[in-house]
């Protein structure tokens, strides 16, 4: 059996909720995913400013705080927030080992799922980038400010990296549950055509990608089994992975939450198109089959997950520049709420009359901010909070926006208030998401290693 821990799901997660089960000697590995597409483009806008930056900031919590204990027991971390840069993270992690006084550290470093720099190249070579969604060419597009360009990657370069015992493996665009599924692949040398085992490996790195959520966090089922404050301390999850592929999936005894087949039914769906074809790059696995049986306290087992050849194309995801936006946020009551709305749409359209605002979209916080044309609306409300969100092609645009509204202060529809944070807030950048396939032989992912 391999025990493999989760301590990370996003950028800014609380990574050290991972120390009770590496120094109470819970687990083998420990995996940290810290990417999504938004991060990516903060990591983008962090390496413009710095060319030495691009990792995330919990790649030094990690070699600080997690790195030591974890060192100390033999215990590989495993971990994707090198982001767009996992060189410059590597040696900042061999300095920090260094100062520590850890002796022997071996560091290794994944690149090339970055491909930004060779967009040009590889639509040279036959590549057209069509967006998955709308089927439009890269070079159709007038648009092409893009700024991230990041293929998802395997397991393959992880298992080659533990296999060559690194203690610490530092990733870029590595696909989450792919980050899981190394250390099973490198402890069991399953083959890459043991099409079952490998999705029953990425089911596993499925349950634990998002930490606390399968442990009672974001739960509807766990709200009445947790002690509310018990949210801000959960003990994140654990998989016990057998040969076969089978696991349980647990938690560190003693640390808040639970962990039921409840939790993790509502893991297992999340962010889920098809269950019978969630494809990844090692594997295409197939939900439906797979049995769940309650395996004692906190303990879930999961067996009979079946799977499929893996795609003969990758995902790379393309964030591009597509102007900015901003925010107000108004308050308007009881008398005739609905009749002030219409009088507060009124003055905002024609206050910015002539000005190139793109698109403006309106929302009642409360009332159809989630569920949109299907929410009741009342009578008569006794107030109403607008939210007003509005695109331009430039920040300036948007900062005459929001100006031309505040001249209407003492002229508003009666009784209006606005959010004083939203009227100092700053137009924030508008990043669009370009999804395409790529063949997989274009894509050559490569190992550096560091030693301390």
């Amino acid at each position: 059996m391999i025990r493999i821990g989760s301590g990370q799901g996003f950028y800014g997660d609380d990574v050290t909720r991972v120390l009770p089960m590496i120094e109470g000697g819970h687990v083998d590995v420990v995996c940290f995913e810290a990417l999504s597409e938004l991060t990516l483009a903060i990591l983008r806008k962090d390496m413009l400013a710095n060319p030495a930056r691009g990792y995330t900031f919990d790649v030094a919590i990690l070699a600080k705080q997690i790195l030591p204990a974890a060192f100390e027991r033999k215990i590989p971390i495993i971990t994707n927030g090198g982001g767009l840069n996992p060189i410059a993270a590597a040696e900042m992690v061999r300095e920090t080992a260094a100062k520590l006084g850890l002796k022997g550290v071996k560091i290794a470093a994944v690149t090339g799922d970055d491909v930004l720099g060779d967009l040009p190249a590889l639509q040279a070579q036959g590549e057209t980038f069509s967006n998955i969604d709308t089927g439009e060419k890269l070079s159709d597009t007038s648009n092409q400010q893009f700024v991230t360009a990041n293929v998802y990657l395997g397991a393959a370069p992880i298992v080659e990296a533990l296999a060559n015992g690194a203690d610490m493996v530092i990733t870029g665009r590595v696909a989450d549950p792919c980050l899981y599924l190394a250390p099973m692949i490198a402890r069991y040398g399953w083959s890459w055509d043991d099409w079952n085992r490998l999705a029953s490996g990425i089911v596993a790195g499925h349950l634990l990608e998002c930490t606390g959520q399968v442990v009672g966090g974001n739960s509807l089922a766990a709200m009445d089994a947790l002690d509310p404050r018990d949210l801000a301390h959960l003990g994140y999850p654990i998989a016990e992975v057998s040969e076969d592929g089978s696991f349980v999936v647990t938690k560190s005894a003693g640390t808040k939450g639970c962990v039921s087949l409840e939790t993790v039914k509502e893991q297992l769906l999340y962010e889920v198109h098809d269950p019978s074809r969630y494809i990844t790059p090692d594997v295409i696995a197939n939900f439906t089959t797979l049995r769940l049986s309650q395996d004692g306290e906190n303990r879930v087992r999961v067996s009979g997950v079946t799977g499929s050849p893996r795609p003969a194309t990758l995902k790379v995801s393309m964030g591009r520049m597509e102007g900015y936006m901003r925010e107000l946020i108004f308050t308007v009551g009881y008398p005739q709420a609905w009749r002030k709305l219409e009088q507060l749409k009124a003055m905002i359209a024609e206050s910015w009359h002539g000005l190139p605002i793109r698109r403006v979209d309106y929302h009642l916080l409360g009332i159809n901010s989630l569920f949109g044309h299907i929410g009741q609306l009342p009578d008569d409300p006794l107030e109403l909070v607008v939210r007003v969100m509005f695109t331009a092609d430039d920040a300036d645009t948007l900062k005459t926006a929001v100006r031309r509204v505040m001249a209407n202060g003492l002229s508003c529809p009666a009784g209006m208030s606005v959010s004083g944070t939203t009227v100092g807030g700053e137009p924030r950048v508008i990043l669009g998401l370009w999804s395409a396939l790529i063949a997989r032989e274009r894509v050559q992912p490569a190992i550096q290693y560091w030693e301390t």
